[in-house]
């Protein structure tokens, strides 16, 4: 598999189209969910462009970073820092945006997804996801896509420092 390095002009440009996703549905966002560590800085990212106070940090990881693998005993992934707790406190009746770098095989969204809801009442908080990339064999389909992309490993300006100090 091919890595494909993803410069900051493009993270800026894939979040500005998932802001105007968002305004041209009339959708209302009341917070957002970064997926920690990937989704951090396009959640801060979208949240200034929507105007967005409220931005919360879920760390989830499905891959290990050595090897860029999914973890053989854990195929689903870690769950190392929950954000029930935080939606708990205020947010029933409000929308929220998960927000990631990538969906990949769609494992993290899918996941999170089906246990928020699990953990609310049917209604109680309306959730939506967006990633800046979602690659063409993803299971699960984000409501809102900064690119489609095919199957390169990407790498983003936040992960390359582990490639250039590495030497």
């Amino acid at each position: 598999m091919s890595q494909k390095f993803v410069c900051w002009y493009d993270v800026e440009k894939r979040c500005g189209r998932i802001a105007d996703q968002i305004k041209d549905s009339e959708t209302h966002i009341d917070a957002i969910i970064g997926l920690s560590r990937g989704g951090l800085v396009p959640a801060t990212i979208v949240a200034h462009l929507l105007g967005i106070r409220e931005v919360l940090v879920h760390g989830y990881h499905s891959y290990d970073d050595k090897t860029n693998m999914r973890d053989p005993e854990n195929q689903h992934g870690i769950m190392y820092q929950d954000v029930v707790n935080d939606l708990m406190k205020g947010l029933h009746g409000k929308h929220v945006l998960i927000v990631d770098d990538l969906c990949d095989a769609g494992i993290t969204m899918d996941g999170l997804t089906k246990r928020l809801y699990n953990k609310f009442h049917k209604g109680a908080v309306n959730f939506m996801t967006a990633a800046l990339y979602c690659k063409d064999h993803s299971q699960f389909k984000p409501t809102f896509v900064g690119e489609h992309c095919g199957n390169d490993w990407l790498v983003f300006p936040w992960e390359q420092c582990k490639y250039c100090y590495a030497q």
